[in-house]
């Protein structure tokens, strides 16, 4: 399951329990929202599942700010890998 699935099925759990959940899954699903703005959504359910009151849906969504988090963890130490061999590839390039 990819980020924007989480961040979909996240939305589909706040409907009903914040009044923008429906058109943020609508942004979200329609491609409108960038990489940047998808992370800071992330940001904004992790404040969004401490003050929820049903502890049922609450228990849902720490999971899936879980999930996130480690989707988030993957992207960053693959970028990290990606920027490494860029650099070396660099290098070889300059000793040709």
């Amino acid at each position: 399951m990819t980020k924007k699935e989480y961040i979909l099925k996240v939305l589909d759990a706040l409907t009903g329990h914040r009044p923008l959940a429906r058109g943020l899954k609508i942004l979200v699903d329609g491609n409108a929202l960038d990489d940047a703005t998808i992370d800071s959504l992330v940001d904004i359910f992790a404040k969004t599942i401490d003050e929820l009151q049903d502890s049922e849906a609450k228990e849902k969504l720490q999971k899936s700010k879980k999930v996130l988090e480690q989707l988030q963890k993957i992207e960053r130490e693959q970028h990290a890998r990606d920027q490494k061999s860029l650099d070396q590839l660099d290098e070889m390039i300059k000793e040709i």
